[in-house]
């Protein structure tokens, strides 16, 4: 708990400080007009080392540039799917420096969206203010985070995050969630690939928007579907949860299954060629009614990149880190869509790398390729971090042989290159920027595994892509998880 000084009681201040109420109102004294708060403190010998300590953490005090969110709730206790909404943030700032604005990121299992608003007069009075949401930002039933920040004219930023189950509107569903195994990426169960069998985890979550319990029979029955629900089934079953369900008003149940499927049953061949599947579990309530869900299951894909400095003792210790939050941030870009990879870090000496510092030519940039891509024992994709490009009239930042790049480590086609300083900032000046250094390296690494350039806004294969261009369709999945490096994790 955050306590502004300038609305606490004595009595408030003592219990919050777990001190005397004499102390309490010293302390409350000290602060009737803005002042250094550490200073103020000080000055009062009666109060100790623990107790000023604990007050310059959770009080915020006149004059103070802190702020703090202290609680996040939906308005009603509740989101139902399909409904507008709002959300309750409650917030402790200064007089002197208050919050000018709210933002809202919702994360979903969709695309996800910004909600903002100015802090108003009132708001700041009361303490808190209510961010509403209306028909554009309804959502489904599931899970949703809320990551709320709030910002003041000096720059000070407060941030809360809160997820809430969206309950259904109808009012019972059943939604099938990832159980374990689960990797950041699209919003799908994983078959886990154990030796000669794969093994797939769902979270199950009855959810009731009604204002009386729900029973529900212990007994489920499971389709695995080749394409979407109602296509054609590869595999189906019975199971029981063993357990009595009783689902509370405005509440949820939850429980998990288990799938074992062994080498030459129909799930594993799926999982091994590659292929996405559609699992749905069909629960029955106690007065007959069936209430089903369902979610994708493919399993996650995995491939090898070797990050090469290119005159290693050119980069400083800040952009070697750098560098390293690129590549998570290359990563971080393809585990959203159910792809990732493996990093060896590796370094050229400045004193063999030749003319490849700084890259002239495509020709040259084959030439590197030849020179240090392998021969390896991994089966890593080479990307190399150079200088700088500077080859006339290209405007490159990062190259890429051919689409897609081949499976091997010898060759003047094996391997890409980008430049450490292709980020211009806003003075001009040419400097490594982890967000677009991981997107470059990102950009080129889509080429190399099978995809060309596309037109789609936001899209990490825009011919032009800037940091903000990340995203990477279905189609395109599809295509890298053909390339002969790219294999199930």
């Amino acid at each position: 708990m955050v306590v502004l000084v300038e609305r606490a009681s004595p009595t408030e201040m003592s219990r919050h400080l777990s001190t005397t109420v004499d102390i309490a109102k010293d302390i409350l004294r000290a602060f009737e007009r803005p002042a250094n708060a550490a200073h103020a403190l000080a000055l009062l010998p009666a109060v100790s080392g623990e107790v000023r300590e604990q007050a310059l953490r959770s009080l915020v005090f006149p004059g103070d540039d802190r702020l703090a969110i202290v609680d996040v709730e939906p308005v009603d206790g509740r989101i139902l799917s399909g409904r507008p909404y709002a959300l309750h943030v409650r917030f402790v700032a200064s007089a002197l420096n208050p919050p000018l604005l709210a933002s809202v990121v919702v994360e979903w299992a969709g695309d996800t969206f910004v909600a903002e608003m100015l802090v108003r007069p009132e708001d700041l009075q009361r303490g808190s203010l209510f961010v509403e949401f209306d028909e554009r930002q309804m959502l489904p039933v599931g899970s949703a985070t809320f990551n709320v920040q709030m910002l003041t004219g000096l720059g000070a930023r407060a941030a809360f995050r809160v997820t809430c189950v969206v309950l259904p509107a109808n009012p019972f569903a059943l939604v099938v969630g990832p159980n374990s195994d689960f990797v950041t990426g699209t919003w799908s169960a994983r078959g886990v690939r154990h030796g000669s069998a794969y093994d797939t985890g769902v979270a199950v979550t009855l959810m009731n928007g009604d204002g009386a319990v729900v029973a529900v029979r212990s007994s489920f029955h499971w389709k695995f579907w080749g394409s979407g629900v109602g296509s054609y089934i590869v595999e189906q079953g019975d199971g029981d949860f063993h357990t009595p369900i009783n689902v509370p008003a405005y509440g949820t149940w939850g429980g998990w299954i288990a799938f074992h499927s062994p080498d030459g049953s129909g799930i594993y061949g799926f999982y091994d060629s590659k292929k996405d599947m559609t699992i749905e579990i069909i629960v029955t309530r106690a007065d007959g009614a069936t209430v089903s869900g369902s979610i994708t299951a493919r399993t996650m894909f995995r491939f090898g990149v070797n990050v090469t400095e290119v005159a290693g003792e050119d980069f400083t210790s800040q952009e070697f880190a750098d560098l390293s939050t690129a590549a998570n941030v290359t990563r971080s870009i393809y585990e959203r869509r159910d792809i990732t990879f493996d990093i060896d870090y590796r370094y050229i000496p400045g004193d063999h790398v030749g003319p490849y510092e700084i890259i002239t030519s495509f020709d040259e940039f084959h030439h590197l390729l030849s020179d240090w891509s392998g021969p390896d024992t991994n089966d890593n994709i080479d990307a190399f971090t150079v200088q700088s490009i500077s080859i006339a009239g290209s405007g490159a930042d990062g190259i890429d042989a051919r689409v897609p790049g081949p499976t091997s480590h010898d060759g003047s086609d094996s391997g890409l290159v980008a430049s450490k300083s292709g980020f211009v900032d806003g003075s001009g000046t040419r400097r490594l920027s982890s967000a677009y250094l991981g997107m470059l390296i990102g950009h080129e690494l889509g080429h190399y595994l099978g995809l060309s350039h596309v037109s789609d806004a936001g899209n990490l294969m825009l011919p032009g892509s800037g940091t903000t261009d990340t995203n990477l369709t279905y189609g395109q999945y599809k295509t890298m998880i053909r390339h002969g490096w790219v294999f199930i994790d």
